[in-house]
C-alpha cells in the first residue's frame, strides 16, 4: 500500500458516478473532456492522473450511450519562464518567448514546446489514452479565438472587477488598495513583440509582461511597448500576436473549444483560484456556465511533490520502463480524487501483485464476496488499456522475473524463456503456455530488470561473478567444505522441486554440524559473493544442477 493510498480492500469510486452525473446535466451532442499542460520540460506522471480521469469520464459516458471525446491542449503559447536543468539553450536569448517559438535543442521537433509535449503524447497508447492533441499557438491563429480575444478586450472593465474579486480577496487592505490601483490601466492580454519575439521580459521571479497598454474598440487597434527590447507599436488586433493572461486564456479556450468538463489539480482548483476565476469569466464575459469542474489531488513519488520546472520529475516513459500502465490506471481509479497518491517505486512488486490479484478476481480465479466481485466488474474494464481479453492471460510473477531477468547473460535467452514458461505451467496448472502469455514474458523480464537496477535493494540486485573470488574461498572452513560436499550429493541425485531443495540445505547443514544460517551464507557467497540473495531453493533450480555443481566443485 502506498503511503496515502487506500488499502487493497478499500476503494473510493463514487467520484466516477458523481462526476458523470454532473456532466450529464449539461446538454451536448458530444461531450468534450479537456486537459491542458504547459510544456516547460519533461511532463511528470502526476499529470497522467488528469488524463486518466478524463478518459474514465469519457468511457462512462459512452457506456451510457452518449457521444464523448477527450482533448489534450498543449499550452505552448505560454512564455518561457525558466529552463529545466541541463538545457543547453541560452536563457538570456529565449526567456519570455512562447514555447512554440523556442527551438528544439534536440532537433527532432518543430519547437521546444513540441519536444516535451510529444514525449508525453508518445506514451498515450500505452496508457490507453486517445485524446485529440491541440496546440494553443494554433488555437490563437483561428478566427474564433481572435473573436474571443476581442470580446475580452472589450470587456476589460468587467474582467478587472473579476480579477479584483478573486485575486485580491485574501490581500491586506494596503495590498488590495495597491492592486486595485494597478488594475485601473491593466488589460487582460499581452503582445508577442514583432521585434524581439517576447511576450515578457525577465524570468521566473522578475517577470514584466508585454502587456497591452490600450485597446481602441472603434479602430480595433492595440497599443504596446515591449519591456524586453523597447519596441512600441499601435497595430490592428487582427495583425498582432496577442495572448490572453492565464486566468482569462483558460476560459476563452473553454468557450472556443466548447469544453464540457475539465479536471484540474488542487493548485488551480482551490476556492477563488484560477479555475473559479475562469468560471466567473465564462458567465460574465462569454455568457455561459463554463465546464464541470473536477478537482483532484496530486500524485507524489517517494513522498515528494513533482515539479517540471524544478527538475523533480518521474515521467510516464519512466513508469513504462518498470511497471505496466494498467497498474497506474488502477492506482488512480481506486483512490478518491480528493486524496493524494504517493507512489513508492521500491514497492512496485507488491503493487503489481495486488493489481494482478484484482485482475484474477475479474476472471473468477480468486474467491471473494459478491460486493467485491461487483466492484471489480466495474473498475477492471477502466484499468485495461485495450480490448478486454475473453480469458485471463497468465502473468509471470514479478519477483521471479526480478531474479530471472538478471541471469539472462549467464543462462542464455532460450534457457530463461524455458524457465519462465515452466513457472507459468506450474503456477497456473497449464499443459501449454498460450502465445499471448508467452509474448508478455520478455516485457515482464525487461521491466523487472529495470526496476531492480533503479529501485531494488542490494538483495534484489544480482551479479554472478565468472569465478568464485579468492577472498571468498579463503573464508571457507572445514565444516563449510563438508556441507558443500553434501550438497554435491544432493544435486547429483537429480532435480528436486524448490521446497525439497530448500529443505535439503537445512538437512545437510545439520548433518555436518553447520549452523543453518551459515549454510545459506556459504552458498550465496560462492554463487553471488554476498551473504544473502533470492530465496535459495528457487534460485538454485533457476541456475540448474549442472551449473551449481560446477560452481561448488570449483572450490572443493
Amino acid at each position: 500500500m502506498t503511503q496515502e493510498e487506500a488499502p487493497e480492500d478499500e476503494f473510493s469510486i463514487h467520484w466516477i458516478e458523481d462526476v458523470v452525473n454532473d456532466v450529464l446535466e449539461r446538454e451536448a451532442d458530444t461531450y468534450l473532456i479537456s486537459s491542458g499542460k504547459s510544456p516547460s520540460g519533461s511532463i511528470h506522471i502526476g499529470f497522467v492522473r488528469e488524463l486518466i480521469v478524463g478518459d474514465v469520464i469519457k468511457r462512462e459516458l459512452e457506456r451510457r450511450g452518449k457521444k464523448a471525446r477527450t482533448m489534450f491542449v498543449v499550452d505552448d503559447f505560454d512564455p518561457l519562464r525558466s529552463f529545466p536543468p541541463s538545457t543547453s539553450l541560452s536563457s538570456d536569448e529565449w526567456m519570455g518567448t512562447p514555447y512554440s517559438d523556442v527551438p528544439d535543442e534536440f532537433g527532432c521537433c518543430e519547437s521546444f514546446g513540441a519536444h516535451w509535449a510529444n514525449e508525453l503524447v508518445e506514451t498515450f497508447p500505452a496508457f490507453g489514452l486517445d485524446p485529440e492533441v491541440v496546440w494553443t499557438h494554433r488555437i490563437y491563429e483561428t478566427p474564433e479565438m481572435l473573436d474571443a480575444v476581442r470580446k475580452c478586450l472589450k470587456n476589460t472593465e468587467t474582467i478587472r472587477e473579476i480579477m479584483i474579486e478573486f485575486v485580491a480577496s485574501a490581500f491586506s487592505d494596503e495590498q488590495k488598495q495597491e492592486y486595485v490601483e494597478s488594475m485601473k490601466t491593466w488589460y487582460p492580454a499581452s503582445v508577442v513583440c514583432p521585434q524581439c519575439g517576447k511576450l515578457q521580459a525577465g524570468g521566473k521571479g522578475s517577470i514584466v509582461p508585454n502587456r497591452v497598454l490600450n485597446y481602441d474598440e472603434e479602430s480595433d487597434i492595440v497599443t504596446f511597448k515591449c519591456p524586453a527590447c523597447g519596441f512600441a507599436g499601435n497595430t490592428p488586433l487582427s495583425e498582432t500576436r496577442v495572448k490572453l493572461v492565464w486566468r482569462i486564456d483558460w476560459p476563452a479556450k473553454w468557450y472556443v473549444l466548447k469544453v464540457t468538463c475539465e479536471p484540474a489539480g488542487k493548485d488551480h482548483s482551490v476556492k477563488g483560484g484560477s479555475y473559479d476565476t475562469g468560471l466567473e469569466v465564462s458567465k460574465r464575459v462569454f455568457g455561459w456556465s463554463g465546464p464541470v469542474k473536477v478537482p483532484y489531488e496530486w500524485v507524489r513519488i517517494g513522498g515528494r511533490d513533482m515539479s517540471t520546472s524544478e527538475g523533480i520529475v518521474f515521467t510516464p516513459r519512466s513508469w513504462l520502463e518498470i511497471a505496466p500502465p494498467e497498474l497506474y490506471r488502477y492506482l488512480m481509479l481506486k483512490t478518491d480524487l480528493a486524496r493524494a497518491v504517493n507512489i513508492q517505486p521500491d514497492r512496485i512488486p507488491d503493487m503489481i501483485d495486488e493489481y494482478e490479484r484484482f485482475e484474477r478476481i475479474y476472471y473468477g480465479l480468486e474467491e471473494v464476496d459478491e460486493e467485491k466481485k461487483q466492484l471489480v466488474k466495474l473498475i477492471y474494464p477502466l484499468c485495461v488499456t485495450g480490448p478486454i481479453p475473453d480469458k485471463y492471460v497468465p502473468k509471470l510473477p514479478f519477483r521471479f522475473a526480478v531474479t530471472t531477468s538478471q541471469l539472462e547473460g549467464l543462462l542464455g535467452e532460450d534457457a530463461v524463456m524455458e524457465q519462465c514458461e515452466q513457472v507459468l505451467r506450474k503456477k497456473y496448472g497449464l499443459d501449454i503456455v498460450s502465445e499471448e502469455a508467452r509474448n508478455l514474458i520478455p516485457l515482464r523480464l525487461r521491466r523487472a530488470r529495470n526496476w531492480a537496477r533503479e529501485f531494488g535493494t542490494d538483495r534484489d540486485r544480482i551479479e554472478v561473478p565468472e569465478t568464485v573470488p579468492p577472498e571468498v574461498i579463503s573464508t571457507l572452513t572445514e565444516k563449510d567444505l563438508a556441507f558443500l560436499k553434501q550438497m554435491v550429493e544432493v544435486l547429483e541425485g537429480g532435480t528436486l522441486d524448490d521446497e525439497a531443495l530448500q529443505s535439503a540445505v537445512f538437512e545437510r547443514a545439520r548433518k555436518v554440524g553447520l549452523k543453518e544460517k551459515r549454510a545459506f551464507v556459504v552458498l550465496y557467497r560462492i554463487i553471488i559473493s554476498k551473504k544473502y540473495g533470492p530465496r535459495l531453493g528457487p534460485f538454485l533450480n533457476l541456475l540448474g544442477n549442472a551449473w551449481v555443481l560446477k560452481r561448488i566443485n570449483s572450490v572443493l
